[in-house]
């Protein structure tokens, strides 16, 4: 399936939850009633955040984003039409003013690749990346889907804290006519037990002491964003979240 994912930052006159119950019920409520929405959407999840995250799990969890959408999808024009639909739609528009910081906040569009999933997920770390600038796109894409996944599974210490992870390689779409668009090439969705759990997976001395050997050979040194989830909501269609 593809997945529009959107790194969300509110405006600075919202607190967090202000920004979250306006998300939820004013802007939530606007895009459900576009037809293209109702045509084409599989899924609708809403991340949400932690009030706060505690500072001692600040490194691994971070907080600068404040949720992150994910919009499923059957094709992948499908998913670019609906971005177009909403971003011309006035009611979602006017919904989103005062809302979002939409200069700030990061959508794209990707293919999903499911890996494994477990329950007991209560934390859902979101993070994305950029390869490398000197190997082609689709070569570091490829790399990372399947040699990079093989090589972080050997570490059982540091997989016995993963509950789900699932890859959504990012897909270049000039089509995609929406502010906030800035494509990444890479997106992972981890899940964990509890923040604890999260912080002690990449603290695994074995997994920690080479883990950016693998990453260095397709994924670039900066430009990745993370979210991290204290709660998931699906508003709309199938759990995919």
């Amino acid at each position: 399936m593809f997945r529009i994912t959107s790194f969300l930052r509110r405006d600075v006159s919202l607190s967090r939850s202000e920004f979250v119950e306006r998300w939820r019920n004013d802007l939530s409520a606007a895009m459900m009633a576009n037809p293209q929405f109702v045509r084409s959407v599989r899924s609708y999840v809403l991340n949400k955040p932690f009030e706060t995250v505690p500072e001692e799990f600040l490194w691994i969890a971070c907080d600068d984003y404040d949720g992150v959408i994910e919009l499923w999808f059957d094709t992948l024009p499908a998913a670019v039409a609906t971005a177009n639909a909403l971003a011309a739609d006035s009611a979602v528009q006017s919904a989103m003013q005062g809302l979002i910081d939409t200069v700030g906040s990061v959508t794209w569009i990707g293919h999903v690749v499911d890996g494994f999933d477990k329950p007991g997920i209560a934390v859902k770390r979101i993070v994305a990346g950029q390869p490398r600038a000197d190997i082609p796109l689709e070569t570091a894409q490829d790399y990372w889907v399947h040699d990079h996944y093989d090589f972080f599974s050997r570490f059982e210490d540091f997989m016995a804290y993963m509950l789900r992870y699932r890859a959504v390689y990012g897909i270049q779409t000039p089509g995609l006519q929406i502010t906030s668009h800035r494509f990444m090439g890479m997106c992972a969705d981890v899940g964990f037990a509890s923040l604890q759990h999260l912080s002690d997976a990449y603290r695994e001395p074995k997994h920690a002491a080479v883990m950016m050997t693998d990453i260095e050979k397709f994924g670039a040194k900066t430009g990745a964003i993370t979210f991290t989830a204290g709660a998931v909501e699906v508003a709309y269609g199938k759990a995919m979240g």
